[in-house]
C-alpha cells in the first residue's frame, strides 16, 4: 500500500530532501529540471503541488505537479520540458500509478520515467555531448553537417564585417537582458498567432527566480547568454537552465534587424563552444528533431507525450481520444493542433476569461492551419 501526502513546492522536510537527492540519483534522471531547486523556485506557480509517496513511512517517490480541476500537469507546465517521477525503478511508481493515486487526468509532453506506452507518442530528446572540448566539438559539428557549418561560420564573418568582434555574454545577470529575451518572445508569440505563455505573470516570474537562484550561488538556476556587438548593442540572447552539468537550451531570441547573419544560431553555437571549454556533459536541447536541432545535436533518447487516466475518463475525454486516435484525417489534425494549444492554455490561464479567450484564438489559429494544411 502506498500513501499519498500532498505538501506546497518548497515545504520538504530535511529528511524528505535528503530521500529525494537519493531517489533521484537511483532513477537516474540526471537534469535540472529534477533538481529540487527547480521545484523551490516554482513555488508560487497557481495550483503547485508535490505529492510524496510513502510505504509503511518511507518516501519511495514524488512527484511535483499543478492541477487544474481534475487536470493534472507536471510543475511549472509548459516551461518544463521533461518530467516524471522522482523515484527508483523498482518503486512501481509509473504515469498510470500516479494518475490513480492522484486521482486525475494526467497530461505530459516531456515524461523520462516509467509509463505503459499504450496511447502515448514517442518524442526524440536531442542533446549535444560536448565533453570533448570546443575543438573536438568543432570537429564532431563540422562531420555531421559540412555546408551548414562552413555556413555558420561565413555568417560570423559577416557580422563582424558589419558589426565588429562577436561578444558572447556568458553570464549575463542583468534582469533587464532577461526582461529583453521575454519582450521579443511576446512579439514573436503575437507574430506567429501562439499562445503568449508570459502574459499570464507566474511564468517570468519563473524565470526570474531562477535567475536569482544563480546570483546567489552560481551552480544553479537560470542562465542568460547574449551575443553582442563591439558596441554592446544586442543580437541575441538566450535564457537556459544550468546546473553545471547540463546547460539545457530553452528560451532563444534574436533582433530581427541582423536576421542575415543568423544571429540565434551564432549565439547557440557560442554556447556549445563555452560549455565545452567550462567542463559541461552536454547541451539539451529539448524534444523534436526541428531542422536547427539536426544541425547542431543528435537524438539521446526518447521521451513520452500523452495522457493518462486515473479512472473513468468521461464521456468528454473519451470523444477527445476518439478524434486524436481513429477520427478522419482532417479532424485529427484540427484535434492535435487544438490539443497542443489548449495543452499550454490549461497551464498558463487560471482565471475562467483568460482561459476563453485563449481557447477561442487558439481554436481560430488551428483552424487556419489546418485548412492550410489540407489546400497544401
Amino acid at each position: 500500500m502506498i500513501q499519498v501526502e500532498i505538501v506546497a513546492p518548497g515545504a520538504l522536510s530535511p529528511a524528505d530532501a535528503a530521500a529525494w537527492d537519493a531517489l533521484r540519483a537511483a532513477g537516474g534522471l540526471d537534469h535540472p529540471y529534477f533538481d529540487r531547486r527547480f521545484v523551490e523556485a516554482a513555488a508560487g506557480v497557481p495550483g503547485g503541488r508535490v505529492a510524496l509517496f510513502r510505504r509503511e513511512g518511507r518516501l519511495v517517490g514524488a512527484f511535483s505537479h499543478q492541477r487544474r480541476g481534475r487536470l493534472i500537469q507536471p510543475l511549472a507546465a509548459p516551461m518544463s520540458d521533461y518530467h516524471g517521477v522522482i523515484a527508483a525503478p523498482d518503486a512501481g511508481l509509473d504515469a498510470q500509478t500516479v494518475a490513480r493515486l492522484l486521482g486525475g487526468q494526467l497530461r505530459f509532453g516531456g515524461w523520462m520515467s516509467a509509463a505503459d506506452g499504450e496511447g502515448l507518442v514517442a518524442r526524440e530528446r536531442m542533446a549535444t555531448n560536448v565533453t570533448g572540448g570546443a575543438e573536438t566539438l568543432n570537429t564532431w559539428l563540422d562531420g555531421i553537417n559540412h555546408k551548414f557549418f562552413k555556413n555558420l561560420r561565413r555568417m560570423r564573418r559577416g557580422f563582424e564585417k558589419a558589426h565588429g568582434e562577436a561578444r558572447l555574454v556568458w553570464d549575463d545577470r542583468d534582469p533587464a537582458v532577461l526582461d529583453w529575451i521575454i519582450g521579443m518572445k511576446r512579439d514573436q508569440y503575437r507574430r506567429t498567432r501562439r499562445h503568449d505563455v508570459f502574459a499570464c505573470g507566474w511564468t517570468g516570474d519563473l524565470l526570474h527566480r531562477l535567475m536569482a537562484i544563480r546570483a546567489a550561488d552560481g551552480t544553479y538556476g537560470l542562465r542568460v547568454a547574449s551575443l553582442r556587438t563591439a558596441t554592446g548593442e544586442i543580437a541575441a540572447a538566450e535564457a537556459s537552465l544550468d546546473d553545471g552539468r547540463t546547460l539545457h537550451l530553452w528560451f532563444p531570441t534574436y533582433d530581427v534587424a541582423f536576421s542575415k547573419f543568423g544571429p540565434g544560431m551564432l549565439l547557440t553555437w557560442m554556447e556549445m563552444e563555452k560549455a565545452a571549454e567550462a567542463g559541461y556533459a552536454r547541451v539539451d536541447f529539448g524534444c523534436g528533431e526541428e531542422g536547427y536541432k539536426s544541425t547542431l545535436a543528435q537524438s539521446v533518447g526518447t521521451v513520452l507525450e500523452g495522457t493518462v487516466m486515473g479512472g473513468s475518463p468521461g464521456l468528454l475525454p473519451s470523444a477527445a481520444r476518439w478524434v486524436g486516435e481513429v477520427g478522419p484525417a482532417p479532424l485529427r489534425r484540427l484535434g492535435q493542433s487544438v490539443g497542443r494549444r489548449l495543452d499550454i492554455i490549461n497551464a498558463c490561464e487560471t482565471r475562467p476569461a483568460d482561459w476563453w479567450a485563449g481557447a477561442a484564438r487558439a481554436a481560430v489559429a488551428a483552424a487556419r492551419k489546418s485548412t492550410a494544411g489540407a489546400a497544401a
